[in-house]
């Protein structure tokens, strides 16, 4: 294995080995059945168009991988709502609708849950700007789950709540964001102790990522995480070493 490309892999399906060149033998648990797979830059990304250039290997021949995987896009039923930007979820019977509110001047927001015409919950999502405040809304098992930007004059941070519980706080996250269902189980990102690391169906990953761009709007969205249904695709730096990742369930 080359030093350009990572992959994490299940031993005895309770750790994993990840090889790196600033970090040359380090094991770190990973949830059995996922793959983690980094590939390192030779410098930032570039944007319009994105292109970025491997240190191993090119940027077509990485893509292709999983290219397949990456095309299941996960749909979201978005629309307005008395002109309110919304998503709806629904599993059987159960139908949510998530809903973007603001004062009258703009300098408050938040975001409502309502189940059929009832509201079940409510959190502050701070000014308005032209990030948009709901990042989505989903049903799996018994749980419902909402992700949230919170927007101040200076900084955007990502809120997860689970049934109405906010798992930033629960968790000690200091964020929470890129919530999606993989491999029909729960996944996002969080950061902790100022590093950035993952979570999947339970299990939190260290990761020890020092960025990773998300929430960005206009050009910059390009590096925005992309998901799909069984992996997410993203880009992160650690140290200053610059990263394509993709994460998964590939079988």
């Amino acid at each position: 294995m080359t030093p350009g490309r990572l992959l994490w892999t299940i031993v005895l399906a309770t750790s994993l080995l990840l090889t790196d060149a600033c970090n040359p033998a380090s094991v770190r648990p990973l949830p059995a059945g996922l793959t983690v797979e980094e590939h390192a830059l030779s410098e930032a990304p570039i944007l319009e168009p994105l292109t970025f250039q491997p240190v191993d290997g090119s940027m077509d021949a990485i893509l292709a991988r999983h290219a397949t995987e990456r095309s299941k896009v996960i749909p979201l039923i978005t629309m307005f709502l008395g002109g309110r930007f919304a998503i709806r979820t629904a599993a059987g019977s159960d139908v949510l609708t998530a809903a973007e509110n603001y004062g009258s001047d703009g300098s408050t927001g938040w975001v409502t849950v309502t189940r059929g015409d009832r509201e079940i919950y409510s959190i502050d999502t701070g000014m308005a700007s032209p990030v948009t405040a709901l990042r989505g809304l989903w049903l799996y098992d018994n749980h419902w789950v909402l992700e949230t930007a919170h927007i101040t004059h200076d900084s955007i941070g990502g809120q997860v709540s689970r049934d109405g519980e906010v798992l930033n706080d629960r968790n000690g996250y200091d964020e929470a964001f890129g919530f999606q269902l993989m491999h029909s189980r729960p996944f996002y990102f969080f950061k902790k102790d100022g590093k950035l690391g993952f979570s999947y169906d339970g299990q939190d990953v260290r990761a020890d990522y020092d960025e990773i761009p998300h929430y960005g709007c206009c050009s910059a969205s390009a590096l925005n995480a992309r998901q799909a249904e069984n992996m997410v695709a993203f880009f992160t730096r650690r140290h200053r070493t610059w990263y394509y990742v993709e994460v998964g369930v590939f079988r």
